[in-house]
């Protein structure tokens, strides 16, 4: 199969990440089925799409024509065969659950055309396992989009195992076809590239929660004065303290027990305090948006420290090979944390003793090995790595 082969897009899933796919394919021209295991669930994201639509109405960014001609596009239904029919590329975007994903796609591999591209939009799950499912794995790949799809403009494309260069390519093709950024993931590693680079942080603010010294007000506020439209407690309330929590145990398993989380995020999760979908989190969301202290500002823990382990981690991930380029993982981490610019850029015009004596910190404070310098920090290599 060619790109230009390309017409119609199956979504399995029309949650937050399925309809969003589902919106974006039929703006650019696809035609689209959605499927999912209900009716009402269809109707809930069916409505979602107009409500996002006629936001971009209002603000003149489409036409009434343009939003009737997106609505043509998509059709909806709890039935895989039908949703699957004729379909060259099958995104499935259900809950990452391994199993259920598996499921899903022995269904989707019994049903699709032989040579349909197959794709998970799993944020973190091995590749090479869930196409364990998949009759040909050559046809099948990651194709990670970001939340909101709408808005968020990076896409990571994950090859597994046995993923062949074709497929990696009519994915990429396809995802500038919807107007996105794409990137390709050369290994199957938890957490790719953007959510991998972000693991070790994740464990440096379930640390500075449990070690209770710095307010999460004062931290956010700092890392919002260098530019960041939230901070970092603000947006994993956003996401989910259930998400974040669950992430953490994956990479617990998967890469070190260092970042298992800590018992105050654990004690939320258990308590039901989600962050913005109870109403309740880290911060106050009982009036839709959180209650921040923004006159205080963290001056032990700072952006300084936070932007040293995204470097270091971003070594890593660039030294297993798991990005083609340094260039690739600032593109990814620019538009995926909407940053004015990604870790090798940033730090670019720092002096290695800076980052080392920041990591050094971390280090000795919280006894974590991820936290120890890289070589190619300490010796200020990594500005050789493009």
């Amino acid at each position: 199969m060619d790109f230009s082969d390309v017409k119609k897009i199956a979504v399995i899933g029309s949650g937050d990440m399925g309809h969003g796919i589902v919106q974006v394919a039929a703006m650019a021209g696809y035609s689209v089925a959605m499927k999912d295991v209900k009716q009402e669930f269809l109707d809930r994201g069916m409505a979602r799409i107009v409500e996002s639509l006629d936001i971009l109405l209002g603000k003149e960014k489409i036409t009434a024509q343009d939003k009737e001609d997106v609505m043509a596009r998509i059709s909806a239904t709890t039935d895989t065969a039908e949703a699957v029919r004729d379909a060259q590329i099958v995104i499935e975007a259900v809950p990452e659950i391994m199993d259920l994903k598996k499921s899903v796609f022995s269904e989707v591999s019994a049903n699709a055309a032989d040579d349909a591209i197959l794709a998970t939009n799993t944020s973190t799950m091995s590749i090479t396992e869930i196409s364990k499912a998949v009759n040909n794995p050559a046809r099948f790949a990651g194709l990670h989009f970001f939340n909101p799809v709408n808005r968020m403009k990076p896409v990571e494309i994950i090859k597994g195992a046995e993923t062949s260069n074709a497929t990696a390519d009519i994915l990429f093709k396809f995802t500038e076809a919807i107007k996105k950024i794409p990137v390709v993931v050369l290994k199957d590693s938890p957490g790719f590239i953007f959510n991998r680079i972000n693991a070790p942080n994740q464990t440096v603010l379930s640390a500075i929660l449990d070690e209770g010294k710095i307010k999460p007000d004062e931290l956010d506020t700092a890392m919002k004065m260098v530019g960041m439209p939230q901070g970092p407690y603000e947006l994993a309330d956003f996401v989910g303290l259930d998400v974040f929590v669950h992430t953490m145990k994956y990479y617990a398993e998967t890469l070190s027990p260092e970042f298992k989380p800590g018992k105050y995020l654990t004690a939320k999760v258990e308590a039901g305090e989600l962050g913005k979908k109870t109403g309740k989190g880290i911060y106050d969301w009982s009036s839709g948006k959180p209650v921040i202290d923004g006159s205080v500002m963290s001056q032990d823990i700072t952006p300084m420290e936070m932007l040293a382990i995204q470097l270091n981690e971003a070594v890593r991930v660039f030294k297993e090979g798991i990005a083609a380029s340094a260039a690739d993982i600032d593109l990814i981490m620019v538009h995926g944390a909407k940053a004015m610019a990604g870790p090798f850029a940033m730090c670019a015009g720092m002096q290695p003793e800076q980052l080392v004596t920041s990591l050094d910190k971390l280090h000795q404070r919280f006894g974590l090995a991820i936290f120890k310098p890289e070589p190619e920090v300490a010796d200020g290599s990594f500005k050789e790595m493009k």
